[in-house]
């Protein structure tokens, strides 16, 4: 009899830390864990119904604890193998033998159950294990292939999940996700910084006259903002609303509830430009958020695009901390 992958390793110094990584244990909970770790997510999902919304959260929670294994234990080597049991805990529950883990087997029957490709989940792993061994992105077209490996599978992670199957709405499933992930780093440079990366191509930094080291003065307070450096934002948020906008073309022939969740989760996600440009483009030293109230009002107007109908009365009626988050 062959052994779960996970207990195979479980008796190995890798197997025990993977299980020790304290989030583990908040995947019994998933849309807890994605209340707790992305409120702009948790928001658009209320915009499903309860099955739906429960089923992108465990997609949700599998591929953050895929993203925080690369920062989880400060030990590269380590991650990776940790990482490596992950994927092949996974592959093994997509082909119908139990991991052990409750959430990857749930989260793998039911990509197995509706045709979902192994590819997408594999992508994602192949784009967290560039952030191990990390190498600073010569140009745009490198920058968008690494957002395309972890966030641009995942909209087409979650379009096949609910029946979607055609190339370009596929297409453009990619391109939302590759403009959140731009939107990500936009938000995230100081606090990437500190875990050793910086995003930004380095085509793009010398276009408007600045370094990698300018980056770290920048971080330290020993150089101030300038338009070099807001510009250079702007451009980068430029190419992010570029794909918002592909995007956009594709989501009134989305499933009724998947589409609502993904025009809101669209609108609150691409606000955060403008939270930026609130902090005067300081997203060095202070994070980037949307309050509840933006997120309604954006939430309001991705809908009513939508046409009439769009914006159920059960979506606004949610428990009143849920709005809160």
């Amino acid at each position: 009899m062959t052994a779960h992958p996970l207990h195979a390793t479980t008796g190995s110094a890798h197997g025990v830390a993977l299980l020790a990584v304290p989030a583990v244990a908040e995947l019994a909970a998933p849309d807890s864990y994605m209340a707790r770790n992305s409120r702009s997510f948790h928001f658009a999902a209320a915009f499903m119904r309860r099955a739906e919304r429960e089923r992108t959260a465990r997609v949700y929670a599998w591929c953050r604890f895929v993203d925080d294994l690369a920062d989880a234990t400060g030990d590269p080597a380590l991650a990776e193998a940790q990482l490596d049991t992950w994927l092949e805990c996974s592959r093994a529950a997509y082909d119908g033998r139990p991991s052990g883990m409750p959430l990857i087997d749930q989260v793998m029957a039911e990509m197995a159950e509706r045709g979902v490709p192994f590819a997408y989940p594999s992508h994602l792993a192949h784009g967290v294990r560039s952030d191990l061994r990390f190498v600073a992105h010569r140009d745009l077209d490198e920058l968008r292939l690494y957002a395309y490996r972890v966030a641009g599978v995942v909209g087409q992670w979650l379009c096949e999940l609910h029946g979607v199957r055609d190339p370009w709405m596929l297409e453009r499933a990619a391109a939302l996700g590759q403009a959140m992930q731009l939107t990500n780093i936009v938000r995230d440079v100081g606090e990437d910084w500190d875990h050793g990366r910086l995003y930004i191509p380095q085509a793009l930094l010398e276009r408007h006259g600045l370094s990698a080291s300018d980056i770290g003065a920048l971080r330290q307070g020993l150089r101030p903002l300038d338009d070099n450096y807001r510009n250079l934002l702007e451009e980068l948020m430029s190419v992010a609303t570029r794909e918002y906008v592909a995007a956009r073309e594709a989501i009134p022939h989305l499933p009724a509830g998947f589409r609502r969740a993904v025009a809101v989760a669209a609108a609150v996600y691409e606000g955060i430009h403008d939270a930026v440009r609130r902090n005067g483009y300081d997203n060095l030293r202070r994070r980037a958020l949307t309050t509840t109230a933006r997120k309604v009002v954006r939430a309001a107007g991705a809908l009513w695009s939508l046409g009439p109908g769009s914006a159920p009365r059960w979506a606004f009626v949610r428990r009143a901390d849920d709005w809160q988050r």
